[in-house]
């Protein structure tokens, strides 16, 4: 555990996520997989980082205790009900929920991946949680694009208060509490809160929601979870004008998962996913492909084809075309042989 002293300041959030320079794209990331945050910088992001850690301290030992992993140290959450309680508890700031310890030390139920040895009391683990609250509030109130990776933890379920729990590692003593799976219905409302606190919390953030894909021997059971997180977010984001999920960007992370980091296409994935997460669609990503920009409306439609200079300028391309038929063919000859490759 790093001692309360050597604590960073909270309300020093690194580079609030907004576009401000020309060339970056600036994202907030909260949860996921370490792997995940690795790549986005790989692929130029800048991540804001709300909870820098002890500079004094080794790079393995910051992410032991998840320093610089996301924006904010969240552990990997995950799960949407967990998401929106924990924005909810950024707003409400009611009380930890704590597991006791044989030894005394008191883990934080919300995060017992964050700091597994252990706080020393509730009054340590207390104050820790609202550092760790007040760092989330300035950083969603400065964030502009808020990523968010969703998969299919396993959750527990605290049966007087409702709040749940992420598992957490073996050597972690725990209540009896009953897991807590996700149906439809549950994760429907899992958005719905989320969405109404992050209106309070971040009016101005776009969303962008990944799903994660379920581990190599994933069971079917969890195969099918993942599958239904992915169909829920998909319908929430249609419905929701700041929320978006691409399955796209899905299949791409997924691929990237499979990349060695020193596979020559691990960059250029990473950028495309960067880009693409910062706003941009896929299709400008292409090159060639970008949408033509829209006609002026017709205000006066038989004086336009009456019009002497515009009756020859339809004429010439006319040409135009009949000459290009050719070029026109071989150009998707080769398009598709280029893609079959």
């Amino acid at each position: 555990m790093i001692d309360a002293d050597d604590e960073p300041e909270t309300d020093a959030v690194d580079a609030p996520a907004a576009h401000g320079v020309a060339g970056t794209i600036r994202l907030s990331l909260l949860g996921a997989d370490p792997a995940l945050a690795q790549a986005l910088r790989r692929g130029g992001a800048v991540l804001a980082d709300a909870e820098p850690g002890p500079k004094q301290a080794s790079a393995a030992l910051l992410a032991r205790f998840h320093y610089g992993l996301a924006s904010a140290r969240a552990g990997r959450l995950g799960d949407v009900r967990l998401i929106a309680q924990l924005f909810e508890e950024v707003a409400t700031r009611s009380a930890p929920l704590l597991w006791p310890q044989p030894d005394g030390t008191q883990v934080d139920a919300a995060r017992p991946e964050v700091d597994p040895a252990g706080l020393p009391d509730t009054a340590a683990a207390t104050a820790y949680r609202a550092a760790h609250l007040d760092a989330l509030a300035k950083l969603l109130g400065e964030t502009e694009t808020l990523i968010l990776p969703l998969s299919a933890p396993a959750l527990l379920c605290d049966p007087q208060s409702g709040r749940v729990a992420p598992r957490p590692a073996p050597g972690v003593v725990i209540p009896d509490w009953p897991e807590a799976p996700g149906t439809a219905e549950d994760l429907d409302a899992g958005f719905a809160r989320l969405l109404s606190a992050l209106t309070t919390l971040a009016p101005n953030a776009a969303l962008r929601l990944i799903v994660l894909p379920a581990p190599a021997e994933a069971s079917t059971e969890t195969q099918a979870a993942h599958a239904l997180v992915a169909s829920r977010a998909a319908a929430w984001a249609r419905a929701q004008p700041r929320v978006a999920h691409d399955p796209v960007l899905d299949a791409l992370v997924a691929r990237l998962a499979t990349l060695p980091t020193e596979d020559r296409d691990f960059d250029r994935l990473a950028t495309l996913i960067v880009r693409l997460c910062g706003g941009a669609d896929l299709l400008d990503l292409v090159e060639g492909t970008a949408a033509p920009l829209a006609p002026p409306p017709e205000t006066d439609r038989k004086a336009r084809q009456k019009d002497p200079e515009r009756r020859a300028k339809r004429k010439a391309k006319a040409e135009a075309r009949d000459k290009g038929k050719t070029a026109k063919v071989m150009c998707e000859d080769e398009l598709l042989e280029a893609f079959s490759k």
